[in-house]
């Protein structure tokens, strides 16, 4: 179940771009714009209605099925637009993969078992195009009608979630799943193709502002920037600025992982914030990526700014306020056992369904290596040419992360490259994968018998020190 919910966040960030500039286009231009313009706006509909369900298509396609599963998905997403009266996003992000597994499975037990003959090109291009046609002319005449009847209710379903006094408890699932780093898959997978859908109906939506409201994060790392000294406040600091005005939230799920009853604190502050924003009648034009304040006041229409800004930081207050009497009631420096219960509770969650075993996830008999600053292990004499700092999503931690490495290296003179990736995008070439502990696992599985160098926190500087001596 989480892979496909990391496949359809994936298709949705990989386009992120399309949906953050016709963002712009709606807050600058549109009903709720500043300068209304009627020939501008009409660029909207066609993205909304066109490009981007065949993109997303097209991308699901091709993470399943390869270019031709992509081509293939691309086509039939189009003959899918044609017929529905809506956006067809969602009907994009359940036929893309569905093409492209057709055409992976067709490769795999057809063409790739032909007999040499000269014939496999012809054969594979025939089915191919024929998958396509098939996909394209279903998606026309039925699916698209089916589909847009569905959706229409679901609008009708969602305007009414959004006014109900209930919405603020989505908090209770949203902020534990994003703290556990399942943000991304909340976020892109599920709140965006919705906020999409209803942006398009009422020009705003507060779906976007559920996940990417950075307040709850903002009060957590504040408390623990009052209650900590030295290098320990230093990256509290820092943790705070990368959170609020780089929008990165990762950086402060290791602050709640460390302390798990701090969880309280975010869920109440998300659920202040879903209140606030309610009470306000706020939303954004379109989903913020990354999550910075500034780009989530950016988004929101002219009249909806400063309510918007006030809803951050009221759940930021009221995630601070728990977080201090929390911390209070708590060891200045959690204990090793606390974090082993938080990644069991984290491995619970996962499809495995079971418990890892004693330094299971931190060695095996794969020959696997597995490098922290913590294990008093070396670098040295490895052949390490390329660095790929690796997060779920592959554009936040991972890119923050990459940008203070690579300051490190070449201060050390090291001509190391360093580059950041999603889980699903680590090149084989890769000699060393940076990530977060809890990531571990999932990356191990993706490209096994590399090299790893978990770390526990982002903004920790002395890893980065640490990895930097250990690669000179």
């Amino acid at each position: 179940m989480r892979r496909f919910a990391q496949l359809f966040s994936a298709m949705v960030y990989q386009n992120i771009i399309i949906i953050v500039a016709v963002g712009f286009i709606r807050v600058i231009f549109g009903d709720y714009g500043w300068w209304y313009n009627e020939t501008i706006i009409q660029l909207v509909n066609p993205v909304y209605h066109t490009i981007l369900p065949v993109l997303i298509g097209f991308t699901g396609g091709r993470l399943i099925g390869g270019q031709k599963g992509g081509a293939t998905a691309a086509v039939a997403i189009f003959g899918l637009t044609l017929s529905s009266t809506v956006p067809a996003i969602l009907g994009a992000m359940i036929i893309g993969p569905v093409s492209g597994w057709v055409i992976k499975k067709i490769d795999q037990y057809i063409i790739k078992k032909l007999p040499g003959a000269g014939y496999e090109l012809l054969i594979g291009n025939i089915l191919t195009a024929f998958i396509a046609f098939l996909f394209t002319l279903v998606c026309y005449l039925y699916i698209g009608k089916i589909f847009s009847t569905g959706i229409e209710l679901t609008l009708q379903f969602l305007e009414s979630i959004v006014s109900s006094s209930w919405l603020p408890i989505v908090a209770v699932f949203v902020e534990p799943a994003k703290v556990l780093f399942f943000n991304n898959v909340v976020n892109f997978g599920i709140l965006a193709p919705l906020g999409i859908h209803q942006v398009n109906e009422l020009g705003k939506s507060l779906f976007f502002l559920i996940e990417s409201n950075p307040g709850p994060g903002l009060g957590i790392l504040l408390a623990y920037w009052l209650k900590t000294k030295g290098e320990q406040r230093k990256g509290a600091k820092l943790a705070t600025l990368v959170h609020f005005f780089g929008g990165i939230h990762e950086v402060y799920f290791p602050y709640v992982l460390k302390k798990p009853r701090l969880i309280i604190a975010v869920i109440l502050g998300g659920m202040v914030g879903v209140y606030s924003f309610q009470l306000f009648h706020v939303g954004l034009v379109a989903i913020p990526s990354p999550g910075s304040a500034l780009l989530l006041v950016g988004l929101a229409p002219k009249a909806d700014m400063l309510f918007v800004l006030l809803g951050i930081l009221l759940s930021g207050l009221a995630s601070f306020l728990v977080s201090i009497c929390l911390l209070r009631q708590v060891s200045e420096s959690p204990t090793v056992n606390d974090t082993k219960e938080t990644i069991n509770i984290f491995y619970r969650l996962t499809e495995s369904g079971r418990l890892p075993q004693e330094n299971e996830d931190m060695a095996d008999n794969s020959g696997e290596k597995v490098m922290n600053a913590a294990d008093e292990k070396t670098l040295k004499g490895a052949a390490i040419h390329s660095i790929y700092f690796v997060c779920e999503a592959g554009i936040g931690s991972s890119a923050m992360g990459g940008a203070m490495l690579r300051k490190k290296l070449q201060q050390a003179n090291l001509p190391i490259t360093v580059e950041n990736a999603s889980i699903n995008d680590i090149p084989e070439d890769a000699d060393l994968i940076v990530c977060h502990e809890r990531l571990l696992p999932t990356i191990k599985r993706v490209v096994p018998n590399k090299t790893y160098y978990p770390l526990q926190s982002f903004t920790d500087m002395k890893v980065y020190d640490q990895l930097v001596r250990e690669l000179i």
